[in-house]
């Protein structure tokens, strides 16, 4: 699925770089330029509106950029991670063209050699730009000065799972940048490519081991155990709904979209389902 990138990416970036000595390859005026030849390994498509919907993550295409002026290397960086994150998760990598991302960047094609190695490259930095931006939120261990997970007592340990989960919600339910994350990493489990592990080795292994060690303290399971995993899985899998499965969410609820008051309300119901759970499995061990 990912290929090297193209010859059109290496002579662009070539190009640019050699002509002018420049830092960064000036922006091109706008789509109609030749130097939006396609050097991306997928369809060529309709680039523009719909398509371009930006992340939020980073700097917005164009942003603050007079037609045909040049931008500077970082924001021309930003522009491409935020068109290229928003159109892979939209079309998949493979109907993902060079072109499409520096049409909706605004930006010339050859920065995305210059700056990523081309396609395969840019796709890469998308992922490592979910994951710093994600680890943040959802720590893959206690805070400093916190009290170390194994530390807990069981009540303490549900009470610290439930927090975990409920900051990532969230981000994942309120926050308008986690749309275009969700939908590249939504594209990653469908199809997955050799960037799902760096976003699973990076981001998804390490919390989803902490939520384990954390429920495993709390019920008194083996967090490595099948139960285990299973159990922290669709608890996570609530949460993710709200999000994926967002417009069916909508319908079904009558709610025109949902806001920091409605992520509450949901996360109350799952504090239940969760509280539940615990309290079965707890049970469980207690019957055996």
């Amino acid at each position: 699925m990912n290929t090297p990138a193209s010859a059109s990416d290496r002579r662009s970036a070539s190009s640019a770089a050699s002509s002018s000595g420049a830092v960064d390859p000036p922006a091109v005026a706008g789509p109609a330029s030749a130097e939006f030849a396609d050097g991306g390994g997928g369809a060529t498509g309709n680039a523009g509106g719909s398509d371009a919907g930006g992340s939020g993550l980073v700097l917005p295409p164009g942003a603050g950029r007079v037609r045909g002026q040049p931008v500077p290397g970082e924001a021309t960086r930003s522009s491409l991670l935020s068109a290229g994150l928003d159109l892979f998760g939209r079309k998949g990598f493979d109907a993902t063209s060079t072109r499409d991302i520096a049409r909706a960047a605004g930006v010339n094609i050859a920065g995305i050699a210059y700056h990523f190695g081309g396609k395969v490259g840019l796709h890469r930095a998308c992922a490592e730009l979910i994951g710093r931006t994600i680890s943040g939120l959802f720590p893959s261990a206690a805070p400093n000065g916190a009290r170390g997970d194994d530390d807990l007592t069981p009540d303490e340990a549900l009470e610290r799972f439930i927090e975990v989960g409920s900051s990532f919600a969230r981000f994942l339910l309120a926050r308008p940048e986690a749309e275009a994350i969700a939908r590249f990493m939504v594209r990653e489990q469908m199809d997955p490519s050799a960037t799902f592990t760096i976003i699973y080795e990076s981001l998804i292994r390490p919390r989803h081991e902490r939520m384990c060690r954390l429920w495993g303290r709390a019920v008194g399971e083996d967090p490595k155990s099948e139960a285990a995993i299973i159990a922290v899985s669709t608890v996570l899998g609530q949460l993710v709904f709200f999000r994926v499965g967002r417009a069916t969410a909508l319908r079904v609820l009558g709610w025109e979209a949902i806001d920091a008051e409605r992520v509450e309300r949901i996360l109350a119901t799952v504090r239940l389902s969760i509280v539940a759970t615990a309290a079965a499995h707890r049970a469980g061990r207690t019957a055996r």
